[in-house]
């Protein structure tokens, strides 16, 4: 009874999940090779796969490729490890080497002394067994072991034997082991024995016997089993199951699939996702197969010839539905064909006593229900276009190819018209609005039709009506052939937002379950969407709306619904929906359909691809160069769904206010370019649950900058420009005050120079003056010095006229021509003194012997010494030699020798000449009448005056002495007058050999 039971409910259960979707991926779709050995799921829901040319991880979306390892070859074998402790291990051939898996990441583990998968014990090999299946062999020559938590279980010769270190090694008494009927469920083993239909179970080395026959001991049973999983799957004729628990001395299974031809497929390794209610199937040859199973059940009648696109249909029984050729079809496929022929499929009815009727070219065929539908009857309308019914209200529409028309009948019977309505467009859809208001869809907008006062009001137009829809919470919507659909409420129609590509544009039909959701169909997918977040949309277009697709990927056989018939989807007393699809009708209970949302514990953002290059990990701070062209996020998601409900959004504070979606596609990422240098934090959030509920994660970017855009360069640049700023404005500043200096010095240059100019005017003025004081007192100075000769001539003269003696005569002439020719010799070198006043050169190139002066002045006022009894002397007591100059020495000689010769008769007048180291003193002495202390007083203080004043007037004592005085202080010289003893007058001039001797400059 138990048996027929068990067999009842797998019946049942295979049924059920019978319906799959499955993809294959192998080279040609993302996989490296072609065998799967292996499949596991990690602790944070990836899947990973070992192959003969590298590990691969996958996310749901992509095939993560890790075969650029560190090791002597890419055949990967079985997995080992422990999920729980985030620990997977692989092998690769003869366990060359050792992969870890952890923390999402591959690790080569480089030891050389890790443990390996099988070890030599004696003569023989001991291999360890972590997974189980129809192609794994077996070799007699090999010990085999599994090792559980408790101990380990070895194999060899048919015995087993446990050990633990408790007890040490224990004999299981269990002869003739099967190693392939091998499985473990915890920490119990199970062998099973086919021939004898037992089952054996092992716990800590004790057996007991489950001598029930099972699927587990049939001998057509095959078994898989990988320990890392801790699933064990049995195939059976094509069916396969899940060892779900061990409850009672009895295995409990679940039936998942059945899959044609499984062992033609040479699966190694088989994987369950109870999460997402996928199936992984690892070929040997084939590459891997994911099979979807699902809970949408596509009716199929699965006839020759005999298309599957459906559309309208009725509810028959509890669990099965009509259409309009009187397919009988239940959520498996046929049921039964009531042979109603072929016939429009878009329109279709119960009337009030459960006749149904449908629509056949220009006729509606009522089938009636107490003939259990074998008998009709055909109500023929010229160009009849379809009919309707809300409520208790029928209606058919016609057209004439113009215009269409939509009548009102009396009753079900449709032979008595109470009104009839002309419209433009077509008439496609129709519903009782109030008991005296009609709602029209056509095909050139929404109708609102007045019973009473038959008036016709156009609510909407430009859009082609496609349903008018009235759920089970009395919301009333508007699908339309392109333009999404509407909400009316109020005689208003409120446009509802479209999903992320806009297939609602073309909707068909709204059903509401009663858990608050809407579900709509449409061309592309079927959708679900909370009620509150469209009806809250209604009264504020801002808030947001969250849609749920399904696709081929959730199990169903087309994504592609079908639309425009009356009546389109409904639900079945069971609770189940129906929607009409192009490979069917669409069976499934929304209670029972799961939307997949992220877990919000898992979703990583740790890797990144840069400029094209491999794959690295980063923590929570992202460095990049500045020489990045682009930079792909990862945002590592375990999500097996459909990729169109995995809503990742992303925003850079400080670049984006918004957020903005993530298109995902084949790669889950973010892909940053066009960043200047600096800090950024990157936002992510992925949408967890259908109210809009957000997960986020943060990423801290950091762009290097260039050195010339560093803070350091910066500031340097900043420095240095105020440095060139500061040095600019110093130079400039010292170029302005050198100009303002040179103007200065130009400006006293030119004060100076017209200082100097009025000074040189001045001293033009001054000289001119002197010019002319010059000559006059040349004139005086020749003159005085004449004046003495030519007087003496005179008198000689006078003397001769008035002598008759021959004798004195001759003397008289002799005097005179004496006197004559140093008169004439005087007058030769009157050229000289005539730069006597003008020149300030003192001073001879060559030397010259004083005594030359000397003798020429004694010989010119000899004669007239004589004349007064009187005689010049020379006395020299060397050779003496001067560079002064030598017109400027003669006229003060000239001029003291002079003064003395007319001041001294009977006396004599010596001409002294001495020379010492610095200065060579002349001296004129005569023993005249000499000078008065008055004179003597005047002359000694007319040399100590300035040359600036006015001493050249020549005023009070005469001419000679005072010209004396200005030459001899022309000379840097000086000259003293003092009483000669006995009597008469000393005049000493002393010249300086040093030609300045701290004199003042004669031209200050």
């Amino acid at each position: 009874m138990r048996v027929s039971i068990l067999i009842i409910l797998l019946f049942y259960y295979q049924q059920l999940y019978s319906q799959h979707v499955s993809s294959w991926y192998n080279t040609e779709n993302g996989l490296p090779q072609n065998s799967v050995k292996a499949i596991a799921k990690d602790k944070y829901g990836f899947i990973w796969l070992s192959t003969d040319n590298g590990i691969v991880g996958y996310d749901g979306s992509v095939f993560t490729i890790y075969n650029k390892l560190e090791v002597t070859n890419l055949h990967f074998e079985n997995f080992y490890g422990n999920v729980l402790n985030d620990s997977i291990i692989i092998y690769n051939n003869n366990d060359e080497n050792k992969i870890l898996i952890r923390k999402r990441k591959i690790q080569s583990i480089t030891k050389n002394t890790f443990s390996k998968t099988f070890t030599k014990e004696k003569f023989n090999f001991l291999k360890r067994i972590s997974k189980n299946s129809p192609e794994t062999k077996y070799s007699s020559n090999t010990k085999y072991y599994i090792k559980t938590i408790s101990g380990r279980y070895s194999f060899y010769n048919n015995r087993i034997i446990y050990t633990d270190e408790k007890n040490g090694q224990t004999k299981v008494p269990i002869a003739a082991v099967d190693l392939s009927t091998m499985f473990l469920y915890k920490e119990a083993l199970f062998l099973t024995d086919p021939k004898n239909r037992k089952t054996y179970r092992i716990y800590k080395g004790k057996p007991t016997v489950l001598t029930k026959a099972a699927l587990f001991n049939d001998p057509e049973t095959k078994i898989y089993w990988q320990q890392i999983t801790g699933q064990t799957f049995i195939i059976n004729k094509n069916n396969i199951y899940l060892l779900e628990g061990y409850k009672n001395d009895d295995l409990q299974l679940k039936f998942l699939i059945t899959y044609k031809n499984f062992g033609n497929q040479f699966f190694n390794s088989i994987l369950y996702d109870k999460d997402f209610k996928r199936l992984y199937l690892g070929s040997v040859t084939k590459g891997l197969n994911i099979v979807q199973l699902t809970q949408f059940f596509t009716a199929q009648k699965k006839i020759h010839f005999v298309d599957e696109v459906s559309s309208s249909s009725l509810p028959f029984n509890k669990n099965t539905i009509i259409d309009p050729y009187g397919y009988e079809v239940n959520k498996y496929g046929l049921v039964k064909n009531h042979h109603f022929g072929i016939n429009d499929k878009h329109f279709m009815f119960y009337d009030n006593s459960g006749n149904i009727l449908y629509k056949n070219d220009d006729s509606v065929v009522k089938r009636y229900k107490s003939s259990q539908y074998t008998t009709s009857h055909t109500i023929h309308f010229p160009g009849l276009h379809g009919f309707f019914k809300s409520e208790n209200q029928f209606a058919v529409s016609t057209t004439d190819l113009t215009n269409s028309y939509l009548h009102l009948f009396e009753n079900q019977e449709l032979k008595t018209i109470n009104a009839t309505f002309k419209f433009t467009g077509l008439v496609n859809s129709f519903l009782q609005y109030n008991n005296d208001e009609l709602l029209i869809g056509c095909s050139d907008g929404l109708y609102l039709v007045g019973l009473k006062k038959k008036i016709t009001a156009q609510v909407a137009k430009g859009i082609n009506v496609k349903n008018i829809i009235k759920t089970s919470d009395g919301q009333i919507w508007i699908t339309t052939n392109k333009d999404g659909f509407f909400l009316f409420r109020d005689k208003k129609l409120f446009k509802m937002p479209l999903d992320q590509n806009l297939y609602l544009n073309s909707a068909h039909y709204i059903l509401g379950d009663s858990h608050g959701y809407y579900w709509i169909s449409s061309n592309n997918g079927l959708f679900r969407v909370a009620k509150k977040q469209l009806l809250k949309y209604s009264e504020n277009n801002k808030t947001p709306v969250f849609y749920y697709r399904f696709t081929k990927n959730d199990g169903l056989l087309t994504a592609e619904f079908n639309g425009g018939s009356m009546p389109e989807a409904y639900s079945l007393k069971n609770g189940e929906f129906v929607f009409p699809s192009m490979e069917g009708f669409v069976f499934f209970d929304p209670e029972n359909i799961k939307a997949y949302y992220p877990d919000k514990k898992r979703i990583y953002v740790e890797r990144v691809r840069i400029n094209d290059s491999d794959i690295t990990y980063f923590s929570k701070d992202l460095i990049l160069e500045n020489n990045y062209k682009h930079a792909d996020i990862f945002i590592d998601i375990p999500y097996y769904s459909n990729s169109y409900n995995l809503r990742v959004e992303a925003k850079i504070e400080g670049q984006n206010v918004d957020w903005h979606q993530i298109e995902i596609k084949n790669e889950r990422k973010y892909t940053i370019s066009n960043l200047n240098h600096g800090n950024y934090i990157l936002q992510l959030r992925v949408q967890i649950s259908p109210d809009g509920s957000y997960e986020y994660r943060t990423v801290k970017i950091k762009i290097k900058p260039l050195f010339y855009q560093t803070t350091a360069f910066k500031l340097i640049v900043t420095i240095l420009l105020l440095f060139i700023f500061i040095a600019i404005i110093y130079t400039r500043t010292k170029f302005l005050q050198i100009r303002n200096r040179l103007l200065k010095k130009r400006v006293s240059s030119i004060k100076i120079a017209l200082k100097e100019s009025a000074q040189h005017l001045e001293a033009v003025k001054n000289d001119m003056q002197k010019e002319s004081e010059y000559q006059k007192k040349l004139i005086e100075a020749i003159s005085h010095d004449i004046s003495t000769p030519v007087k003496f001539i005179a008198m000689m003269s006078q003397k001769l006229i008035d002598v008759h003696e021959v004798d004195l005569q001759k003397e008289y002439f002799d005097s005179i021509h004496q006197s004559s020719e140093e008169l004439y010799n005087f007058t030769i070198h009157l050229k000289e003194y005539s730069d006597l006043f003008g020149t300030y050169d003192v001073y001879e190139k060559d030397e010259y012997p004083i005594n030359e002066i000397l003798i020429t002045k004694q010989k010119l006022f000899n004669e007239i010494s004589k004349s007064q009894n009187s005689r010049i002397e020379i006395i020299e007591k060397s050779s003496i030699y001067c560079q002064f100059n030598k017109s400027i020495l003669s006229c003060i000689v000239h001029n003291l020798v002079d003064n003395a010769v007319k001041n001294t008769s009977d006396g004599i007048i010596n001409i002294i000449v001495e020379d010492n180291q610095e200065k060579i003193t002349l001296k004129i002495a005569d023993t005249g009448k000499g000078m008065s202390q008055e004179q003597l007083t005047y002359y000694n203080g007319l040399y100590q005056m300035s040359m600036n004043d006015d001493i050249i007037k020549f005023r009070n004592y005469g001419l000679g002495l005072h010209m004396v005085i200005y030459l001899v202080k022309k000379m840097y010289a000086d000259i003293s007058f003092y009483e000669n003893y006995p009597g008469g007058t000393t005049v000493e001039v002393n010249i300086y050999k040093n030609k300045m001797n701290g004199k003042t400059n004669f031209n200050s």
